[in-house]
């Protein structure tokens, strides 16, 4: 059961055959209040409670936030201390009253998984703050030793081990294949040396390819304009060693989905509503160079670009460069209120909102905000991961020269 409306909370339930459950709770207090009974209701009560200690209510529940000043032995034996507490937990409840194996066995596995990518995490953290390699003991990464590594091939494992695995193979991609800056490059080598270090911890199999198909459609994905090259020089090391099917089918639709971003064409079409509640098309701005800027209310870096992004669109005021902001916002009234707050609003911006993102961020593959687009006079792409308003002259000779075309 969950809740995709107002919350980002959900309550995992193990059931067996011959269970009969009863579930009773105040939907404005989910957690606090959600209780079990009936044949089952034991275990739930441990899920549910251990649930609300460790993964939403509890400090620490993302110890690469929280200790991620810590020196790197310091953090593990904080984040190990973690993992014996939720171990401990478990089998308190397992002595007072016997659990299930089966959910013994998986919660072991979930927590193992969970450990590992905070391990891996903190790892990434590290990489973006110092925009380098960080600096680990030799023995760091031997946790991963511990893990059933080759048996990870996603599409194959319990349910209950999707989620955590799934962001367990995120966490592995960023710390242990990509390199500082978070996108791959083209340099001589890297197609070696990632399947050198997946292969040394996955082994050749379908849990290393599928690896490495999330590697290559996660880059075409996130960075739609700038990791074409990267990718394609990587392309023929993995069209030879992969043999798992569903692996390639994954990078070939990526790669489908990618062309349509390269710059030069024609930029996704959409029609969204703006702040005066009028229909605007991209395609009704044609004649004009658009900068595009894909963000939302609550995004500290969008609202940070605020006050240089004033400063831009008086630059521009007077020139065929329309400032077109689109927000994800799901309601209006917090997005107006925003659009006034941090004087968003100019005579030469449009304001658009696209609930959730599915009609334009999602055709233009925005993974993060705030992602910034210049389209030109021909409503052909110019630049995809354009620079910032902040980025002060950089930007403003890129948008010079859309409008030199």
């Amino acid at each position: 059961m969950n809740c995709k409306q107002k919350c980002s909370w959900f309550q995992t339930v193990f059931l067996t055959p011959g269970d009969s459950l009863t579930v009773r709770f105040d939907r404005q207090q989910f957690l606090e209040t959600i209780r079990f009974t009936g044949r089952g209701a034991y275990a739930n009560t441990y899920l549910t409670r251990a649930q609300r200690q460790f993964d939403y209510a509890a400090p620490g529940t993302y110890p690469e936030e929280q200790f991620k000043s810590l020196p790197p032995t310091e953090y593990r034996q904080r984040v190990d201390a973690r993992l014996q507490q939720q171990l401990d937990t478990l089998a308190a409840y397992h002595a007072r009253q016997p659990l299930p194996e089966a959910l013994l066995h998986s919660r072991r596995q979930v927590l193992a998984v969970r450990h590992a990518t905070s391990l891996l995490r903190y790892v990434t953290v590290q990489k973006i703050k110092t925009q380098r390699e960080p600096q680990l003991p030799a023995d760091y990464y031997d946790f991963l030793t511990q893990l059933p590594l080759r048996e990870y091939y996603l599409p194959n494992v319990a349910m209950s081990l999707y989620d955590p695995l799934a962001h367990f193979l995120v966490g592995y991609r960023e710390a242990r294949l990509l390199p500082p800056g978070g996108q791959l490059a083209t340099v001589p080598g890297t197609a070696e040396r990632l399947y050198a270090q997946a292969t040394a911890d996955f082994g050749d199999t379908p849990a290393r390819d599928y690896v490495m198909s999330m590697l290559l459609s996660s880059e075409l994905s996130s960075h739609a304009t700038t990791s074409l090259a990267a990718v394609q020089a990587i392309l023929p090391t993995f069209r030879a060693r992969t043999r798992d099917s569903l692996s390639v089918r994954e990078v070939q639709a990526a790669l489908r989905a990618n062309t349509p971003l390269q710059p030069g064409n024609l930029a996704p079409e959409f029609r969204l509503t703006s702040a005066e509640g009028k229909a605007v098309a991209l395609k009704d701005l044609r004649g004009k160079v658009v900068y595009i800027d894909f963000w939302y209310s609550s995004c500290k870096p969008c609202l940070a670009e605020a006050p240089a992004a004033q400063e831009l669109k008086k630059k521009f005021l007077g020139q065929d460069v329309v400032f077109l902001y689109i927000s994800i916002d799901q309601g209006p009234a917090l997005w107006h209120r925003t659009i006034a707050k941090y004087a968003l609003d100019s005579p030469n911006s449009v304001h658009l909102q696209d609930p959730e993102g599915w009609l334009a961020a999602r055709p233009f593959h925005v993974s993060g905000y705030p992602s910034y687009w210049i389209i030109g006079r021909d409503g052909r792409i110019r630049q995809g991961a354009a620079p910032r308003p902040s980025a002060g002259p950089t930007t403003v000779a890129a948008l010079e020269q859309a409008l030199a075309k």
